[in-house]
């Protein structure tokens, strides 16, 4: 069975926002986590070598919000593994079977590894609140990463029903190419617009 790391916020405010702070500034993974997707692959999206990116993003099928951003996601995709990157959409509904998750991502068009997040273990580690929502991680060492980028895919809704015509900011991908190039993402947070992500109480 792989391992999962499941971390559990019931800690005082303060503790709460030194835990925050940690995972803005930097991130180490202990265990030999590892997360099957849909086909029965493993990964281990937590884990990796100093200058490895890693692109995750929380989704779900019955988002109008995240299909919307199917092909955009596709694109940002292919970008990430062009650069040699890994790209992981990760299904933050419980009790999401596998079936559909693969049915979904024939009719949008998506080729990266699907997971299912059924634990919560990532939506969790990183705090995740809407879908879609981004996390790009870059390794700083051997299983240490900064998260470099979060929040929205791009500028296609300014708020939750509020959508453009068109996507005229493509955030992710602008990430995506700023750690490959070497340059500064000038913007390190942003926003983002989806369905709520449901927890456990």
């Amino acid at each position: 069975m792989p391992v999962t790391l499941t971390i559990r916020l019931h800690l005082p405010l303060m503790l709460a926002f030194l835990v925050f702070g940690l995972l803005q500034a930097g991130c180490s993974s202990d265990q030999e986590e590892q997360f099957v997707d849909v086909t029965g692959t493993p990964h281990s999206p937590l884990h990796g070598s100093e200058g490895d990116l890693v692109v995750i993003i929380f989704s779900s099928t019955d988002c109008p919000i995240a299909n919307a951003m199917a092909p955009e996601l596709e694109r940002a995709h292919q970008e990430a593994v062009g650069q040699g990157g890994r790209f992981y959409l990760v299904h933050a509904r419980r009790d999401l079977q596998d079936a559909t998750a693969v049915k979904h991502a024939s009719e949008y068009s998506l080729s990266m590894p699907v997971l299912i997040d059924h634990d919560h273990a990532l939506v969790e580690h990183f705090d995740a609140k809407v879908t879609p929502e981004a996390f790009v991680l870059q390794f700083t060492g051997p299983d240490e990463y900064e998260i470099a980028y979060t929040g929205s895919i791009n500028n296609l809704y300014g708020s939750v029903g509020n959508r453009r015509t068109k996507a005229t900011e493509h955030y992710l991908r602008e990430a995506i190419t700023s750690i490959s190039t070497g340059n500064n993402i000038e913007v390190k947070e942003r926003q983002p617009f989806g369905c709520f992500i449901e927890r456990e109480q």
